[in-house]
């Protein structure tokens, strides 16, 4: 027999199921109001989630927020009881706070407005430990196992190890033998290692490392993320999920150690979404966390990084594991790691992305400066993703030199819509990235706008290549221009320090100018830095394959002699 129907909802139980997710709105504007202390991360989740509201009164916008299916996941979890701790003792159902509604109704409630399907297909809520997010996510899990609709749904917890993949798939388990009339109205049977739905073939069940290429899940939960060395099992399960129209994909983690981990490298990605330096509309994700993290060792941070601070994270409990901390500096690590969700030992971003938008203006436009002296940087060396030219412009302010940055930058077309670049799509799109038919960058193409450049710009001292960019183009450059105008300029400290400190500085004095080139601004979020004993700094970047650097590269060469090349004043310009 199959699963029992429900009967079709009253206007009352609607209206109930709507007002879940009128809690969790509420909780946004109350965040972004700041009158809930949060950090900057969470405050930009919410502050997404009401833009999107108003957003999604228009007819461009391809979806919409659907509060009773919102309301539908909330219920379900607050029929569940706890397992854990003085709650379990007292047979108590969940009950979801006001932040635990807000990711619940953000990852369920909005959906196609031409399908139906739901829009995110990927989640990623990262939060300090003790705040209750395994329990939530057992609740997310046994939803998608019987609750979505999903026939032959398939739904697993995995890990690095056996033990940290029980730790979601055992207390599922306790809620579906604990709850009233729970396992009898979905007929499920229950094992040790496993929870299954005989006439649907439905399963839940954990993982243990790469789950290899036969599963094809409904749901995919990576708890404790950060524990995890390779992203094999994250790939491997975003892989399968794209067979189902439905799917999710649930990352939870706190904090870490390893920069280079796949954790910290999709924290990375998920901060350039929510800070729109990367457009990607499929991913939900939430960030607890603190603003300062040099401000770590007060109880404001505390409350700021923990949603459920004197709830499941007692007061007294985190004032006294803040006090250890303290007065021991080899328990910091770990209090920042997993009391306030701070990775540590990692390299630091360079320049924060809201220091670089302050310098953009978009009515900013390359025809006022073409008189200019003008140096040009190039990075040309990858043929099948991202090559970039940046033009800077000069110009001295009594005794402050300003530059004026303009942008171009190609990808290959096969790259752009490979499926895997959503970013690059939307900007080739918004003719912000050029693309180049077939899978290599057309460098005849570059070579003949370099040599209209020549042409425009009277004042173009030089063109500034890394060492391996084109060198057949440099040497036919080299006849069209003046002796040294063609330079190249090693990739090497000594180089590029010196260029980094300078647009540091101008960034920060308001001397840099910008276009609000969105593919520059993702390069620069990109570039991390680790100073060395005599302060230099070079461009780095984490080696995770997405984050590219080669725009701010080119920055940076141009920037090496901008910095140093005679300049005329504003005024001695406008006669010419």
């Amino acid at each position: 027999m199959g699963r029992k129907q429900k009967p079709k909802l009253s206007r009352a139980k609607r209206q109930a199921l709507a007002a879940y997710a009128t809690e969790a709105t509420k909780y946004a504007r109350e965040v972004v109001a700041g009158r809930i202390l949060a950090c900057k991360w969470v405050r930009l989740a919410c502050k997404r989630h009401l833009d999107d509201l108003v957003k999604a009164r228009g007819k461009e916008f391809p979806y919409k927020f659907d509060p009773v299916r919102a309301g539908k996941v909330c219920a379900f979890i607050e029929r569940l009881p706890h397992v854990k701790g003085r709650w379990a003792r007292d047979n108590t159902l969940i009950h979801l706070e006001p932040w635990q509604l807000f990711i619940v109704c953000s990852i369920f409630g909005w959906v196609s407005k031409e399908t139906g399907f739901r829009r995110f297909i990927e989640a990623i809520v990262l939060v300090p430990r003790k705040n209750g997010k395994t329990l939530l996510v057992a609740g997310i899990g046994l939803y998608m196992f019987v609750g979505d609709g999903e026939p032959g749904s398939e739904v697993y917890c995995g890990a690095s190890n056996k033990k940290q993949a029980m730790e979601v798939f055992a207390p599922a388990a306790k809620m579906a033998r604990r709850a009233d009339g729970f396992r009898e109205w979905f007929q499920i049977e229950i094992g040790k290692e496993t929870m299954y739905v005989p006439d649907e073939g439905s399963k839940f069940e954990p993982v243990i490392g790469n789950p290899g290429d036969g599963p094809s899940p409904h749901c995919f939960i990576h708890d404790e993320f950060h524990e995890q060395p390779t992203p094999e099992q994250y790939d491997t399960a975003k892989t399968g999920t794209m067979a189902r129209e439905g799917s999710l994909q649930v990352t939870i983690s706190t904090a870490g150690t390893d920069i280079e981990s796949p954790c910290h490298q999709l924290q990375r990605e998920l901060e350039r979404i929510l800070d729109g330096v990367v457009e990607n509309d499929r991913i939900f994700g939430i960030n607890y966390t603190v603003d300062d993290p040099e401000q770590w060792d007060t109880l404001e941070a505390a409350r700021m990084a923990n949603p459920n601070y004197g709830i499941s994270v007692l007061a007294d409990k985190i004032e006294a594991a803040l006090k250890t901390a303290s007065q021991q500096p080899g328990k910091q690590n770990s209090y920042k790691t997993k009391n306030l969700n701070i990775w540590v030992n990692a390299r630091t971003v360079w320049i924060p992305i809201e220091k670089w938008r302050k310098c953009g203006d978009e009515s900013l436009s390359i025809e006022e400066f073409l008189k200019h002296v003008c140096c040009e940087g190039l990075d040309l060396a990858a043929k099948v993703d991202l090559a970039s030219r940046v033009k800077v412009f000069v110009e001295m302010r009594g005794e402050d030199r300003h530059y004026f940055v303009f942008g171009r930058h190609y990808v290959p077309k096969d790259r752009a819509f490979d499926g895997k670049h959503q970013h690059y799509e939307a900007w080739v799109k918004t003719e912000k990235l050029i693309a180049h038919d077939g899978p290599e960058i057309r460098l005849a193409v570059i070579q003949n706008e370099i040599e209209e450049d020549i042409g425009r710009l009277p004042n173009l001292k030089h063109l500034c290549f890394d060492p391996w960019s084109a060198l057949q183009m440099q040497q036919e450059l080299e006849t069209h221009t003046d002796k040294d105008t063609v330079l190249t300029i090693p990739q090497q400290v000594q180089h590029l320090s010196p260029a980094m400190k300078e647009v540091e500085a101008a960034v920060l004095g308001g001397r840099l100018h910008h276009d609000g080139d969105p593919v520059l601004a993702w390069a620069i979020s990109n570039v991390m830095v680790k100073p060395d004993a005599n302060e230099n700094i070079f461009p780095r970047k984490e080696d995770n394959g997405i984050a590219k650097i080669d725009p701010a590269t080119a920055l940076f060469n141009a920037i090496s002699r901008s910095m140093v090349v005679p300049v005329c004043s504003a005024a001695t310009i406008e006669v010419w």
